[in-house]
């Protein structure tokens, strides 16, 4: 692919409305529906149509097309971006574009990072120059859009899938390398205009204030005033998560099994904010984070393995890259998985951690010492931060993390119970 062939959207402009004009309407879509929304893009001849089979559980309309485009037939995903969850589209694109284009022009200008592979989402102009279709069709008011699909590659849903354990290790290396060039290519973006998608996402005082608003038993929006964010936008947006959904959950606040870990919680306040306090201080920089650095998220070439690209780029938001390798190492160095009921078998398999650490330290160029001083900790931090968030939403009522009807009714108590667990595991204060 050529720069040329790469869709500028330099000085496009995004609408001032950031909510949708109303609610989704049909949830099925005819094939000629599809193509029909593929020909509002710069792409010849679309055919095709069919349900991307890795299309995740948020954007659940997603879509293969083919077409051509200066002669060559590529592959396409059409998207809709799910509002019911992303309330703010133009905010998720505004974002996806500034990285997309700021991890394009790095590589342009850095013949050694373009020498790695890395291949950076492509988004797909509309007919009118724009980075997305708005349709306001039978289906209601939606926004789509259209990016380029990259060829030969492999995902994986965890590390378990690999068997052989020098695979395994060389794969989890993979990843932390993968994490290091996506935080150097993004490492020159502006962050003017950079507002999260998902408001009151990452910010752990914010949970933390939850927590307690919670533990005390607030059932009114007035109970949880003095708890609420002073942001009015986030208040509004959050309020829900700072009281019990139901009154009747105030019996989950004394389950006499939970005591100790409320008890732990509470202690570990100053420890779980320290990004967020590093970041506002200036003590580290403020950067693009990706948000959601799980491992299915990285895409790896078919023939050599080496990772190719992050995708799944709807929680770009500024914060530290810590926060996206916190989350990363959380998640692969866990060996029992996020849902285990025996906490006895949460344990961190030390050589995936030191694996993915190596490999970030090998590729990364763009991050000062007394940041990579702080990835331990940050690792810690993002594995108590989300230990908080899923018992708070067991306490109040499971209105957060939402349960399907086949999901055990302590399954948010689970969770959190596990991830309070890894992070005593990875040292929990007596490392502070």
């Amino acid at each position: 692919m050529t720069r040329a062939m790469r869709a500028s959207f330099a000085g496009f402009v995004f609408p001032d409305r950031e909510t949708p004009e109303g609610p989704a309407r049909r949830a099925d879509f005819a094939p000629e529906e599809v193509l029909a929304l593929a020909s509002r893009f710069r792409v010849d001849g679309p055919r095709g149509g069919a349900a991307f089979p890795k299309r995740g559980n948020i954007n659940l309309h997603t879509f293969v097309v083919e077409g051509e485009r200066e002669g060559r037939t590529e592959a396409f995903l059409l998207q809709r971006i799910n509002t019911d969850v992303f309330s703010r589209p133009f905010r998720v694109m505004r974002a996806m574009v500034a990285w997309t284009e700021a991890q394009a022009a790095y590589l342009e200008e850095h013949l050694a990072a373009k020498a790695t592979g890395w291949e950076p989402i492509e988004l797909v102009a509309s007919n009118d120059g724009a980075p997305f279709v708005v349709d306001d069709g039978p289906h209601g008011w939606s926004v789509w859009r259209m990016m380029k699909r990259i060829p030969d590659v492999v995902e994986y849903k965890s590390l378990g899938e690999v068997a052989d354990p020098g695979e395994r290790l060389r794969l989890a290396g993979e990843v932390g390398r993968g994490l290091a060039l996506n935080a150097d290519l993004t490492s020159r973006m502006s962050l003017d205009g950079l507002q999260p998608s998902l408001l009151g996402y990452r910010d752990t005082r914010g949970y933390f204030a939850q927590f307690r608003a919670v533990a005390t038993g607030c059932v009114t929006r007035e109970d949880a005033a003095p708890f609420l964010p002073a942001d009015p936008e986030v208040a509004e947006a959050t309020e829900g998560l700072y009281r019990l959904s139901d009154p009747a959950c105030a019996a989950r606040i004394k389950e006499p099994a939970l005591q100790a870990y409320l008890e732990r919680i509470a202690a570990a306040e100053t420890f779980g904010c320290w990004l967020q306090d590093a970041v506002a201080s200036g003590t580290v920089r403020r950067t693009p984070i990706h948000g959601d650095t799980k491992i299915e998220n990285f895409l790896f070439d078919r023939i050599t393995g080496r990772v190719r690209s992050l995708v799944d780029l709807d929680t770009i938001m500024p914060f530290t890259w810590l926060a996206d390798y916190g989350d990363m190492l959380r998640s692969l160095c866990n060996v029992a998985g996020e849902k285990e009921t025996d906490l006895a078998r949460v344990q961190v398999d030390r050589d995936v951690a030191d694996a993915v650490r190596r490999g970030f330290e090998e590729a990364v160029v763009e991050a000062p010492a007394n940041e990579l001083a702080g990835m331990e900790d940050a690792v810690r931090a993002i594995a108590l931060e989300l230990g908080v968030r899923f018992l708070t939403d067991y306490l109040r009522g499971d209105n957060y993390f939402r349960l399907l009807p086949t999901d055990p009714p302590d399954l948010n108590r689970q969770r959190g119970l596990v991830q309070l667990t890894l992070f005593e595991r990875l040292g929990g204060l007596e490392r502070c």
